[in-house]
């Protein structure tokens, strides 16, 4: 069992229960505190997984890797957890995260975000766009992270739109949490769902057209270790078990 792992998860069921919504910011200061300490060993992850070389099916097969693979770790109503591996110079494509908090946690190779912000007042609700076309943002300061950094934080309202890139010329791969997951309920509009942009100025503003999802963005799946499944399987029962009626943040 790895424990480290089982503390990032039962912190992720204290932070994102609405039993604790009093004292969320500093649950989820910790929560990031305890996953920026996540290394790749604590999710029962081989090196060999970061190999950049290409698949002996895929040599037969004449066929090409995909750009990113994609491990599922954990997710119920509260937050999703998930593993990419982004092969050299590919990205995960410009992309939102609708009234969701997420953590990026890099555990192999370099990372560069680039991270863009709704331009909202202080004091302005969020509303969620079924259907955007452009929408005003401001851009933030690129980051590089790396598995020596600690992790990337956006929340539903800094840093929701993001793109993500190889920068090592190699392979990287970062573990993330988010909450509420994709595809949760928002009341009044139904399923989140995953949007992509390609950024344009108009003068000093930065606006994100909506596009459809590139098609030179795929990923292939990785199996998920059987101990780091049981290690969700226990901290599920242990959440429930303390509190059977909690739901999600919204």
């Amino acid at each position: 069992m790895t424990s480290h792992f089982m503390s990032v998860l039962r912190q992720a069921f204290k932070t994102f229960d609405r039993a604790n919504l009093a004292n969320f910011n500093s649950n989820l200061q910790h929560l990031k505190q305890l996953t920026d300490q996540l290394t790749y060993r604590d999710l029962h992850i081989k090196e060999e997984l970061f190999r950049d070389d290409v698949d002996i099916e895929c040599v037969n097969q004449k066929q090409q890797p995909a750009p990113c693979t994609y491990m599922h770790i954990f997710e119920d109503e509260r937050f999703s957890m998930s593993l990419f591996i982004v092969r050299s110079n590919n990205s995960i494509p410009l992309h939102d995260h609708p009234m969701m908090y997420g953590l990026l946690r890099c555990i192999w190779g370099k990372l560069h975000v680039q991270s863009y912000s709704q331009q909202l007042l202080a004091d302005e609700p969020l509303s969620y766009e079924i259907n955007p076309t452009l929408v005003k943002v401001v851009a933030e300061e690129p980051c590089l992270v790396t598995a020596e950094s600690s992790s990337a934080l956006l929340t539903p309202r800094k840093r929701n739109y993001h793109q993500i890139t190889e920068a090592g010329n190699g392979i990287a791969a970062f573990f993330d949490i988010l909450s509420p997951p994709y595809d949760a309920n928002m009341p009044s509009y139904g399923p989140r769902r995953c949007r992509f942009y390609r950024p344009k100025c108009d003068g000093d503003q930065v606006q994100l057209q909506c596009i459809p999802s590139p098609t030179s963005y795929y990923c292939d799946l990785t199996d998920t270790p059987e101990s780091v499944l049981q290690c969700g399987f226990i901290c599920a029962a242990e959440a429930f078990a303390a509190n059977p009626v909690t739901d999600v943040r919204q």
